[in-house]
């Protein structure tokens, strides 16, 4: 069982889903036909309400001026881990790239659906120059993807991954090469175990001094405001696995990859931006 929660696992592609391999540089953009494209794509409403603050009070001021400063090649290279329908990939570019930033962009979702959509979605936004094709990593042995978000008529986005166990060798390429990996809306609404896989990967994926930047509701000492409250009782109805966790939980769980906190920022709607720092000793 540990060996399971400690393994990144890659998703095999399916008929309906784009194939793709774990060697990303080697990815070729998926293309689509006007009419295929708009079908593909997902909505998110709250990943349109959270872009923006996301961009405007951590990554635009915070995150990426730190990662600029002790970067050689002045290229930003980001791992998005339950990136969704794309919303954030596309909108987080594009305003790094309106900035003059040259960023290398990798979404990674479990749920075929939500890969079809990114890649819908950075092809109509003529992204696919900055925007890698979606890949199918699940973290852990449950997966975790944004698709829970409140966007579905069901919360099993992701469930029927077929899901294989990842040979550490396939992503070995991607060891201590991300400048920055976020997580948006996932922590909560997916099991425990994608949350370890999380860490993992970060820790594994991240360079020395890169960030993880998680976003989303938290407790802290086991509280909440009332709101978050009522939301974590929420989620744990429709499923016993989520819910709203405990800060301290997830700063532990970063530790024990080499990921130490940084800061957080309170965010509108009783949320917050979590930084961890990968440790300089930390291989």
């Amino acid at each position: 069982m540990a060996k399971l929660l400690k393994s990144l696992y890659i998703a095999q592609a399916t008929s309906s889903a784009v194939a793709f391999l774990p060697k990303f540089s080697i990815l070729t953009p998926l293309r689509m036909t006007s009419s295929s494209r708009i079908a593909a794509i997902l909505e998110s409403p709250s990943a349109e309400r959270n872009k923006g603050p996301i961009y405007d009070m951590a990554l635009g001021p915070k995150v990426f001026p730190t990662l600029m400063e002790n970067n050689d090649d002045n290229k930003i290279r980001v791992l998005e881990l339950a990136a969704g329908c794309g919303v954030h990939s596309t909108y987080f570019v594009s305003r790094a790239l309106a900035e003059g930033m040259n960023i290398e962009w990798h979404p990674s979702d479990p749920d075929p659906e939500a890969r079809l959509s990114i890649d819908a979605r950075v092809e109509k936004d003529s992204l696919v120059d900055s925007i890698r094709t979606a890949n199918g990593w699940i973290l852990g042995k449950a997966g975790g993807t944004a698709c829970n978000d409140g966007h579905r008529d069901k919360g099993d986005a992701g469930a029927n991954n077929n899901g294989i166990g990842g040979v550490e060798a396939d992503y070995s390429q991607y060891h201590n090469y991300f400048d920055l990996v976020t997580n948006i809306n996932m922590i909560h609404i997916s099991p425990w175990e994608a949350t370890i896989g999380l860490m993992e990967c970060a820790g594994k994926t991240l360079r020395k001094g890169g960030i993880l930047l998680c976003y989303g509701p938290y407790k802290k000492g086991g509280t909440a405001v009332e709101s978050n409250l009522a939301f974590d009782r929420s989620l744990r109805s429709r499923d016993s696995r989520w819910g709203v966790r405990n800060l301290e939980d997830v700063i532990e769980a970063a530790k024990k990859e080499g990921l130490t906190l940084d800061s957080y920022i309170e965010m509108p709607s009783n949320n917050l931006t979590v930084l961890f720092r990968k440790e300089a000793s930390t291989n």
